[in-house]
């Protein structure tokens, strides 16, 4: 048996990161104009390119703090210390356990700016939400995940997710959408960068009812073939996604299952002929359609042989 619980604990896999900044050499933080993906970039930039602005997601779960947390945080060599909604921080002890403390809004001084040195530094405990998602085009079961920052940033992106939700008839779960940065100049003149969330251009259909993400194709077997060894045994039954034509195929098999059946076949080629019947679920039509035109005309001469 399982650990109980265990399986109701949706703990997503992380494939890699997308960020929008990097450091420079000399350590100074750097606004990009595009996605810097840390872990799995590779596949991303197959479909979308290099340096990606914009790429299409969707959740692979409802909305849920699984896929979607904002909260303040507060983080430190050994990871988060304390998280809170605005109101109610729990911060981790000495000893690993949590205890409640009031949080930002209620004057916690974790959330507030310091001074060192003459100089304002930003608070400790900060607004940041991580947004876990699979990219469209991209396959895999992990998921990339995005820091959201800053309370506006929050913001903008929590109530695209919460009407997008609402549109979705309640359900966010591989409903797709864009995620994409933008760079402007900065209040002190210098680059920044921000992350917007917007409608794909198949947002529309999928709300209307098109299928949503993951579109896994159905599979419709091959007509009238089957296969059995001498013992009964099924040798093989090919599968080809629907939408595709089947019929080089279906015809390849089922001629090839009927000289098999009657005895077309001498006995020092049956293996080969059986080998091939399995293989043809993963033949192209013209493949198949010329494997048929040589069988038909290698058992033509068969049979004026015989």
């Amino acid at each position: 048996m399982p650990i109980v619980g265990l399986s109701e604990r949706n703990r997503l896999a992380r494939t890699g990161q997308f960020k929008i900044g990097e450091r420079t050499e000399r350590g100074f933080p750097r606004a990009l104009d595009h996605f810097r993906i840390v872990g799995g970039a590779e596949a991303v930039e197959a479909v979308y390119g290099p340096k990606p602005k914009a790429v299409t997601v969707y959740l692979p779960l409802d909305l849920g703090p699984e896929v979607w947390d904002p909260y303040y945080k507060r983080y430190g060599a050994s990871g988060l210390q304390c998280k809170g909604d605005g109101l109610v921080g729990r911060e981790v002890g000495p000893d690993g356990s949590l205890k409640e403390r009031d949080c930002a809004q209620r004057g916690c001084p974790f959330a507030q700016p310091t001074l060192k040195n003459g100089k304002e530094q930003p608070p400790l405990c900060k607004p940041v939400g991580i947004l876990a998602f699979q990219v469209v085009g991209v396959p895999g079961a992990g998921v990339y995940q995005i820091a959201v920052k800053g309370l506006s940033a929050l913001a903008r992106v929590d109530s695209y997710l919460r009407a997008l939700e609402a549109a979705a008839g309640g359900s966010l779960k591989g409903v797709p959408f864009v995620l994409k940065v933008e760079q402007a100049k900065g209040k002190d003149g210098f680059p920044t960068s921000r992350i917007l969330v917007a409608d794909a251009p198949e947002t529309a259909a999928v709300l209307q009812g098109a299928p949503r993400y993951p579109r896994t194709a159905p599979v419709e077997r091959v007509r009238g073939y089957a296969v059995l060894s001498e013992r009964g045994e099924l040798i093989a039954t090919p599968e080809v996604r629907v939408g595709e034509d089947l019929q080089a195929r279906a015809a390849l098999a089922e001629r090839l299952h009927a000289a098999l059946e009657e005895g077309l076949i001498p006995a020092e080629h049956v293996q080969r002929y059986r080998e091939m019947v399995a293989a043809v679920g993963n033949m192209s039509e013209a493949e198949a359609a010329e494997k048929l035109e040589r069988l038909e005309a290698w058992l033509q001469n068969q049979g004026k042989a015989a």
